[in-house]
């Protein structure tokens, strides 16, 4: 025998004897510190025997612990036949270690009456050992911790990835990632444990007793499943009594195991920052299911209807807006049309087509050019896309909507943007108490960045940079930061124009605005003066689309000034 297999003997003996001598305060105390001895020695511990007490005590009296490679697998285990998995790898080698703790009632403490350490297996290195089951754990904090992350909408990998950075590396946080996955699965079947759409609804409840101006309704379908459900906080509410105006209306993302449509209801606020106005869960896109969403919409909004509305081009959709919102002006999102253009017709012909869609003109001159288009790229393929199209001209050609008040959007991008937030946290097995939550965390965040551009606009004043310092600083104070910006763009630019014609009439002056060095295009400013209150607007429109004042209108103004 060599001095290095005289010394491990030695060491073996020393802990044999430390091990035997050691006596416990309680059962729990003992399986605690033979855990603690298997982490450092690079094996994994589970329960063996029990005995309890004569008769009917159910005390403890007897516990034996071993390797978890302990014993052998059954052998029925170990058959393939009818099995349609692949067997799981052999743990269990007969390995002989234990560690064996009785009760002395006289003293009241647990001593150990067998103590084994002899193994017949590798055992794990330092790295390894978290991937041992007895050496898994998660302390109550770090549950806590990882359930108040996963309701903040927080992924679970990134969830994990923060405890490693925390702790430095992934054997030193106690648990593996496979058990985030199943805390969070476990938690959440116990949320919907009475259903999923019954927990949501209880949801919605507890939120209107909490509060009074939260609104929510719903529809069950004949077997009493969730069919419908639209709700909208205080917030949205008066939200939309100040930027309802526009309202973009989009059902085209499906972001739940069930395949309903998310409906968001949104806008832009006086930051030109996207803003929720409420949501809804629908089972079906029919016609009656929209008629009912858009009537509890307005039933929550007090009647109030949106001056003007963007959706995509489903045309459930089309049919109950024009039965609910009948004087509200109504366009297709851009973007959809865009992307059936691409599917429909030859890529050669798309250049044309989008100067349909966005170049604006006469109702007129938009019909000769559609009629030439068509005869010019109109197959059998295309006929009757272009046919469908056409008659929804007003809808979606700029010629149409010139004059509409859209705040500068021709697409539900807000509606995207907002979809987008809430995919970057969830995954398409989600319930819909999934969606109910992680949607008031996108609302959070949506409200938090908008309170900050509130203080900004409050605490601050964007500098003068033109010219024109009386038109800027009349402007900080009546727009926020954002439009105030548009609008120094504008007034940047005003040097390149020049008053072409004036017309001057009894109750109006007409000025022909025009680019110095183009004067191709012509735009007519129309001012004003009526007793004590003047008005001005302009041919391009953009007063009445964006709720902007042009740059013509203001170079006109500038002029009026000077004269």
């Amino acid at each position: 025998m060599d001095i290095e297999e005289a010394e491990i003997q030695q060491r073996a003996l020393e802990t044999q004897l430390k091990v035997m001598g050691m006596t416990f305060a309680s059962q729990w105390e003992a399986h605690m510190f033979y855990n603690n001895y298997a982490k450092d020695r690079g094996f994994s511990i589970r329960k063996d025997k029990v005995k309890r007490g004569k008769g009917l005590s159910t005390t403890v009296r007897y516990r034996r612990y071993v390797c978890s490679r302990a014993g052998k697998r059954l052998s029925k285990f170990l058959n393939p036949e009818g099995r349609t998995r692949r067997l799981r790898p052999e743990t269990r080698c007969e390995c002989g270690a234990h560690l064996v703790v009785k009760l002395d009632k006289g003293r009241g403490v647990w001593f150990v009456a067998a103590f084994m350490d002899d193994h017949n297996h590798l055992l794990a290195r330092p790295d390894e050992v978290v991937f041992l089951r007895s050496h898994r754990v998660m302390g109550d904090h770090q549950i806590a911790e990882i359930l108040a992350m996963e309701g903040a909408g927080i992924r679970k990998h990134i969830i994990v990835d923060n405890f490693i950075s925390r702790y430095g590396s992934y054997d030193k946080c106690g648990f593996l990632r496979r058990d985030v996955y199943n805390l969070c699965c476990r938690e959440k079947m116990k949320l919907i444990a009475k259903g999923d759409a019954n927990t949501a609804i209880g949801i919605m409840r507890s939120r209107k007793e909490k509060d009074p101006e939260f609104f929510f309704e719903y529809v069950l379908d004949k077997e009493g499943r969730l069919k419908s459900m639209f709700w909208c906080d205080a917030q949205s509410r008066r939200d939309y009594q100040l930027y309802g105006d526009v309202t973009v209306f989009d059902s085209t993302y499906k972001m739940n195991r069930y395949g309903m449509p998310f409906i968001p209801f949104v806008g832009v606020n006086n930051h030109r920052c996207t803003t929720v106005f409420g949501c809804a869960i629908v089972s079906d896109e029919t016609e009656a299911t929209y008629v009912w969403l858009l009537q509890t919409f307005l039933k929550a909004n007090c009647q109030k209807k949106p001056r003007s509305i963007i959706t995509d081009g489903d045309a459930a959709m089309i049919r109950a807006i024009r039965l609910v919102l009948v004087d509200v002006l109504h366009r297709l999102c851009s973007w959809h049309v865009e992307k059936n253009m691409q599917k429909h017709l030859n890529y050669k012909s798309l250049s044309e087509f989008m100067a349909l869609l966005y170049y604006s003109t006469s109702p007129a001159n938009f019909e000769a050019r559609w009629h030439a288009f068509v005869r010019k790229w109109k197959t059998d393929k295309t006929e009757e896309w272009l046919s469908r199209m056409y008659r929804k001209r007003s809808l979606w050609a700029a010629s149409y909507l010139s004059d509409g008040f859209f705040l500068g959007m021709r697409s539900n991008q807000r509606s995207e943007s907002l979809n987008s937030c809430l995919h970057l946290h969830l995954d398409g097995g989600m319930t819909i108490v999934d969606l109910v939550v992680h949607y008031e965390n996108c609302i959070v965040r949506l409200r938090e960045n908008e309170a900050h551009d509130d203080c900004v606009s409050n605490q601050s004043l964007p500098p003068s940079v033109t010219e024109y310092k009386d038109i800027e600083k009349h402007a900080t104070e009546v727009f926020t930061h954002s439009n105030f910006y548009i609008l120094q763009q504008d007034l940047k630019k005003m040097g390149e124009l020049e008053i072409f014609e004036t017309l001057v009439g009894v109750d109006c002056h007409t000025f022909i605005v025009t680019w110095r060095n183009n004067r191709k295009f012509q735009f007519s400013v129309n001012y004003r003066a009526e007793n004590s209150e003047n008005t001005i607007d302009c041919s391009c429109g953009r007063m009445l689309r964006k709720g902007l004042p042009c740059k013509h209108i203001l170079y006109v103004l500038v002029h009026l000034k000077k004269i």
